[in-house]
Protein backbone atom coordinates (compact mmCIF):
# COMPACT_ATOMS: atom_id res chain seq x y z
CA UNK A 1 0.00 0.00 0.00
CA UNK A 2 1.46 3.49 -0.71
CA UNK A 3 0.41 6.67 0.71
CA UNK A 4 0.57 9.86 -0.27
CA UNK A 5 0.54 13.42 1.47
CA UNK A 6 -0.62 16.08 -0.06
CA UNK A 7 0.48 19.36 2.08
CA UNK A 8 -0.23 22.79 1.34
CA UNK A 9 1.59 25.01 4.12
CA UNK A 10 2.95 28.55 4.20
CA UNK A 11 3.98 28.68 7.53
CA UNK A 12 5.19 24.86 7.62
CA UNK A 13 2.68 24.36 10.84
CA UNK A 14 0.82 22.35 8.50
CA UNK A 15 3.97 20.52 7.35
CA UNK A 16 5.27 19.79 10.68
CA UNK A 17 2.00 17.70 11.25
CA UNK A 18 2.54 16.24 7.96
CA UNK A 19 6.36 15.52 8.50
CA UNK A 20 5.43 13.72 11.54
CA UNK A 21 2.92 11.53 10.34
CA UNK A 22 5.22 10.53 7.45
CA UNK A 23 7.77 9.56 10.62
CA UNK A 24 5.33 7.47 12.59
CA UNK A 25 4.06 5.38 9.31
CA UNK A 26 7.20 5.28 7.85
CA UNK A 27 8.62 4.01 11.62
CA UNK A 28 5.75 0.97 11.16
CA UNK A 29 7.61 0.11 7.81
CA UNK A 30 5.09 1.82 5.58
CA UNK A 31 5.43 3.13 1.86
CA UNK A 32 4.81 7.14 2.63
CA UNK A 33 5.51 10.21 0.82
CA UNK A 34 4.71 13.82 1.27
CA UNK A 35 4.28 15.51 -1.56
CA UNK A 36 4.53 19.95 -1.43
CA UNK A 37 1.66 21.71 -3.15
CA UNK A 38 3.51 25.23 -4.46
CA UNK A 39 1.64 27.83 -6.13
CA UNK A 40 3.72 30.73 -7.95
CA UNK A 41 1.65 33.07 -5.42
CA UNK A 42 0.56 31.64 -2.00
CA UNK A 43 -0.86 35.14 -0.58
CA UNK A 44 -3.58 34.12 1.02
CA UNK A 45 -5.66 36.90 -0.85
CA UNK A 46 -4.32 35.14 -4.32
CA UNK A 47 -7.60 34.39 -6.37
CA UNK A 48 -8.73 31.56 -8.90
CA UNK A 49 -7.52 30.58 -11.17
CA UNK A 50 -3.60 29.44 -9.29
CA UNK A 51 -0.78 28.13 -10.85
CA UNK A 52 1.06 25.51 -9.37
CA UNK A 53 4.82 25.31 -9.72
CA UNK A 54 4.51 21.85 -7.98
CA UNK A 55 0.89 19.69 -8.54
CA UNK A 56 1.05 16.46 -6.99
CA UNK A 57 -0.35 13.41 -9.10
CA UNK A 58 -2.33 11.39 -6.45
CA UNK A 59 -2.95 8.46 -8.97
CA UNK A 60 0.27 6.46 -7.71
CA UNK A 61 -1.25 6.26 -4.20
CA UNK A 62 -4.16 4.04 -2.52
CA UNK A 63 -4.22 6.27 0.64
CA UNK A 64 -3.99 9.76 0.36
CA UNK A 65 -4.09 12.52 3.29
CA UNK A 66 -4.61 15.56 2.27
CA UNK A 67 -3.18 18.45 4.77
CA UNK A 68 -3.48 22.19 4.82
CA UNK A 69 -4.21 25.56 6.83
CA UNK A 70 -7.28 27.20 7.46
CA UNK A 71 -7.49 30.99 5.83
CA UNK A 72 -10.06 33.24 7.12
CA UNK A 73 -12.19 30.73 8.63
CA UNK A 74 -12.58 29.01 5.76
CA UNK A 75 -10.52 26.34 3.78
CA UNK A 76 -6.68 27.92 2.33
CA UNK A 77 -7.69 29.33 -1.12
CA UNK A 78 -4.40 27.52 -2.55
CA UNK A 79 -6.02 24.15 -1.56
CA UNK A 80 -9.74 24.74 -2.89
CA UNK A 81 -8.21 25.17 -6.09
CA UNK A 82 -5.69 22.18 -5.83
CA UNK A 83 -9.10 20.02 -4.91
CA UNK A 84 -10.81 21.63 -8.14
CA UNK A 85 -7.79 20.37 -10.57
CA UNK A 86 -6.75 16.95 -8.72
CA UNK A 87 -7.39 13.66 -10.76
CA UNK A 88 -9.52 11.12 -9.57
CA UNK A 89 -10.06 9.90 -6.29
CA UNK A 90 -11.90 7.05 -6.90
CA UNK A 91 -11.13 3.23 -4.77
CA UNK A 92 -8.64 5.27 -2.94
CA UNK A 93 -8.92 6.11 0.94
CA UNK A 94 -8.80 9.32 1.72
CA UNK A 95 -8.01 11.03 4.78
CA UNK A 96 -8.06 14.96 5.59
CA UNK A 97 -6.56 17.15 8.66
CA UNK A 98 -6.34 21.60 8.46
CA UNK A 99 -4.34 23.30 11.20
CA UNK A 100 -5.50 26.81 12.26
CA UNK A 101 -4.58 29.25 14.81
CA UNK A 102 -7.36 29.70 16.89
CA UNK A 103 -8.59 26.83 19.61
CA UNK A 104 -12.22 27.80 19.46
CA UNK A 105 -14.49 25.55 17.48
CA UNK A 106 -15.87 28.11 15.61
CA UNK A 107 -12.53 29.34 13.70
CA UNK A 108 -13.23 27.68 10.24
CA UNK A 109 -11.64 23.66 11.16
CA UNK A 110 -15.09 22.27 10.81
CA UNK A 111 -15.86 24.13 7.50
CA UNK A 112 -12.35 23.45 6.17
CA UNK A 113 -12.74 19.97 6.69
CA UNK A 114 -16.18 19.97 5.03
CA UNK A 115 -14.72 21.85 2.12
CA UNK A 116 -12.16 19.15 1.53
CA UNK A 117 -14.82 16.49 1.61
CA UNK A 118 -17.27 18.08 -0.81
CA UNK A 119 -13.86 18.39 -2.87
CA UNK A 120 -13.48 14.69 -2.42
CA UNK A 121 -16.96 13.53 -3.45
CA UNK A 122 -17.10 15.54 -6.39
CA UNK A 123 -13.54 13.49 -7.65
CA UNK A 124 -15.27 10.15 -6.78
CA UNK A 125 -14.06 9.46 -3.20
CA UNK A 126 -14.74 9.46 0.29
CA UNK A 127 -12.86 11.07 3.13
CA UNK A 128 -12.89 8.41 5.75
CA UNK A 129 -11.97 10.52 8.44
CA UNK A 130 -10.86 14.27 9.42
CA UNK A 131 -8.85 16.07 12.11
CA UNK A 132 -8.51 19.38 13.55
CA UNK A 133 -4.93 20.86 15.03
CA UNK A 134 -5.42 24.00 16.73
CA UNK A 135 -1.97 25.22 16.74
CA UNK A 136 -2.94 27.69 20.00
CA UNK A 137 -4.81 25.25 21.74
CA UNK A 138 -3.41 24.06 25.19
CA UNK A 139 -3.78 20.51 23.88
CA UNK A 140 -2.34 20.50 20.30
CA UNK A 141 0.44 17.75 20.77
CA UNK A 142 -2.52 15.58 22.06
CA UNK A 143 -4.61 16.84 19.19
CA UNK A 144 -1.54 15.45 16.73
CA UNK A 145 -0.60 12.19 18.55
CA UNK A 146 -4.25 11.17 18.20
CA UNK A 147 -4.52 12.20 14.45
CA UNK A 148 -1.31 9.73 13.82
CA UNK A 149 -2.86 7.27 16.03
CA UNK A 150 -5.83 6.53 14.51
CA UNK A 151 -4.40 7.42 11.02
CA UNK A 152 -2.10 4.54 11.92
CA UNK A 153 -4.73 2.07 12.91
CA UNK A 154 -7.03 2.80 10.16
CA UNK A 155 -4.04 1.91 7.14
Amino acid sequence: MKIGVIVFSKTNNTFSVADRLRAALAEKGLDIEIERIVPENDDPGAKPPIVFTNNPDVSPYDVVIFASPVWAFSLAVVMKEYLEQVGSLQGKKVYSFVTKQLASKFTGGIKANRQIKSAVVEKGGTVEKSFIVSWKNKKREEEIDSLIAEILKAV
